[in-house]
């Protein structure tokens, strides 16, 4: 079968995104992992009891989350959860638990089943180090640096009781961050201590604000004044002084991916829905013309503007990790459309984006099947050859996100 023949052939993979590190706790060696958790750390927030776990999953039949986590069961523990029965995810369950007494299972299967060169994790710097494997790399990504203080519905934003990165880093090295150039000076050196690891920076503050960055530098003072708000941690503060606070930080972030060559990886689409559509990012981009753009989960659902940001923007990519499991259908959709506009060398097509192993297996097959449906339709149309579908196959899964990031 075509289809078939094109999968065989895509045998090296570049994973864009994981969170791996958030879930296992505290080593990828003595996870301590059950059914339940496995769910939760694919997007599935289940009950522990087993009659309740399935009355849940049988509500969510047809989506793509659990069709997606249903193929990696079949692919890792030979178990096919459909009909969900209790018996079945009792035997799933403690098959689960027995693989993982193999402390080198986690990489073992990543790098020989699912044939993984690389991944890059999203996860807190204090997780590095338990991750520190060949084909690990992690993000700076300081959201919570960026956003102190908590959204509320008035558009407002409280103060947080937690303190943030900066602050912690700024008490490990003795320095302060009484005033603006403190923090500058402070931010910087946090920057440098997570080289070591990070080959990319990530924002994901879809979940807080809007994504329509803009540069800012502090030229008028106002971010002076703001900056010693945040430092009184008591009163409330606009969503004006918040967002230019923010572009602030996120201008800062951009300022040192130049430096260090760095791409930028951004969540966008689902999170707030508050100007998180790509689009808002075209101002920054231009800004920062020489930095590269990675777009996260193909913009769903604003996937339709992606192509033409594409052709516009030089600097911008398109990374799908998530996307599959959210919508077959979209990821289709935009892929053909990808390859028509001639975009298919800024195409990353996989980053698992689960926070563990079974999540990312299922987010794999499901992207390599979406991909191999798309490229047979434009073998069956003569408008290319078999030899060049799995030229573009290789390219989306591996070459491309190697180019960039290694």
């Amino acid at each position: 079968m075509l289809k078939d023949k094109l999968i065989s052939e895509w045998v090296q993979v570049f994973d864009t995104h994981e969170h791996f590190g958030d879930t296992w706790v505290y080593s990828p060696q003595k996870p301590t992992i059950d059914l339940a958790k496995i769910f939760k750390g694919a997007y599935f927030y289940l009950p522990r009891n087993i009659k309740k776990m399935c009355e849940f999953l049988q509500k969510g039949l047809g989506s793509d989350a659990l069709n997606s986590l249903r193929s990696a069961f079949i692919q890792l523990y030979d178990i096919d959860i459909l009909p969900i029965k209790p018996e079945k995810m009792v035997l799933l369950n403690n098959k689960i638990k027995e693989a993982y007494q193999d402390s080198n299972y986690i990489y073992d299967t990543l790098t020989q089943r699912l044939n993984l060169t690389n991944i890059i994790l999203d996860i807190k710097p204090q997780f590095w180090e338990l991750w520190k494997h060949p084909i690990a790399q992690t993000t700076i990504r300081i959201d919570e640096v960026t956003f102190p203080f908590t959204k509320v519905d008035t558009y407002e934003y409280r103060p947080r009781k937690a303190t943030n990165q900066i602050e912690q880093y700024s008490e490990k090295i003795n320095n302060s961050i009484d005033t603006l150039d403190d923090f500058d000076d402070v931010l910087e050196k946090y920057f440098n201590s997570l080289r070591y690891m990070a080959n990319t920076i990530k924002i994901g503050s879809a979940y807080e604000r809007s994504i329509h960055f803009l540069y800012e530098n502090n030229e008028d003072g106002e971010i002076t004044k703001i900056f010693n708000i945040i430092k009184k941690n008591e009163v409330k503060i606009r969503e004006r002084e918040m967002r230019r606070w923010g572009n602030y930080v996120v201008t800062s972030l951009l300022e040192y991916a130049r430096k260090e060559k760095l791409p930028v990886q951004i969540h966008t689409g689902l999170a707030s829905m508050v100007e998180t559509n790509p689009l808002y990012l075209l101002d920054i981009m231009r800004k920062f013309s020489d930095v590269k753009f990675d777009i996260f989960h193909g913009g769903y659902p604003f996937h339709h503007t992606i192509p033409g940001i594409l052709t516009q923007r030089y600097n911008a990519y398109v990374d799908l990790c998530w996307m599959p499991i959210l919508s077959q259908s979209a990821t289709k959709r935009l892929l053909r459309e990808l390859i028509e506009m001639n975009c298919s060398n800024k195409v990353f097509a996989f980053g698992g984006d689960c926070e563990n192993l079974e999540g990312t297996c299922g987010a794999l097959l499901q992207i390599k099947d979406i991909l191999a449906d798309v490229l047979v339709e434009f073998i069956d149309a003569r408008k290319f050859s078999l030899s060049d579908a799995v030229d573009i196959g290789n390219k989306m899964l591996y070459e491309n996100p190697k180019k960039m990031f290694c």
